[in-house]
């Protein structure tokens, strides 16, 4: 683990944003799509699948963005069902672009963490390489900032890939200024470049709604 990394910042802005209203506005769009039976008995990963689903299957355009608006508000959570969506429905182009600007609008530290927490879970390469993506546009569109509150929100392995991919490169004259702490390996694990899971490309375009909606 990086002498940097800050476990309580990362809990503290891993937390959702969620009002009182925001819910009931969730639970009028579920009732209104036939999928409000046990709500009230719903924990917060079953709260934040209900939101993904119905923004994959709904037929109303208002509803879904709607939901999209309200997905930006469950926080680092959301950030791995969106990204699913961006790998997954390609083909859906009203839904994709509705996926990426949710993760526009997450608040950056919160943005940093889901797409961490995603590279270090996640097994599947596309998801893999969508997230660091996100994370290099961060970096790229941003100012330093972002290159100064990395550290403390990711862990060395994202760091690592990060650091393989691209912040070598960046021109800030502050990148080396703090970071000559870090306990990088002189070899890595070539993490992005693991050897692909077997599946066609019809598997690959049509994931499982449950795989969609899953959100751990």
């Amino acid at each position: 683990m990086s002498t940097l990394f800050d476990t309580r910042l990362v809990a503290l802005n891993s937390q959702h944003c969620l009002q009182s209203q925001d819910m009931l506005k969730i639970c009028d769009l579920a009732s209104a799509e036939g999928m409000a039976e046990d709500i009230e008995n719903y924990s917060f990963d079953n709260f934040l699948g209900m939101v993904v689903h119905m923004l994959i299957t709904t037929q109303s355009q208002h509803t879904r963005e709607q939901l999209a608006l309200q997905l930006t508000k469950f926080g680092s959570a959301a950030v791995s069902p969106l990204v699913k969506l961006l790998c997954r429905l390609q083909t859906q182009s009203n839904i994709h672009s509705l996926a990426q600007e949710s993760l526009n609008k997450i608040e950056l530290n919160p943005l940093i963490i889901g797409l961490s927490q995603l590279l270090d879970d996640e097994i599947d390469n596309t998801l893999r390489s969508m997230a660091i993506q996100q994370l290099i546009r961060l970096i790229e569109e941003r100012d330093q900032s972002v290159l100064l509150v990395l550290p403390k929100l990711v862990s060395q392995k994202t760091w690592q890939i990060l650091k393989l991919q691209l912040l070598a490169q960046i021109p800030y004259p502050s990148f080396n200024t703090g970071y000559c702490d870090r306990n990088l390996s002189p070899q890595p694990d070539n993490i992005l470049h693991q050897e692909p899971q077997p599946h066609d490309s019809e598997t690959h375009n049509q994931e499982s709604l449950n795989d969609l909606c899953r959100t751990q």
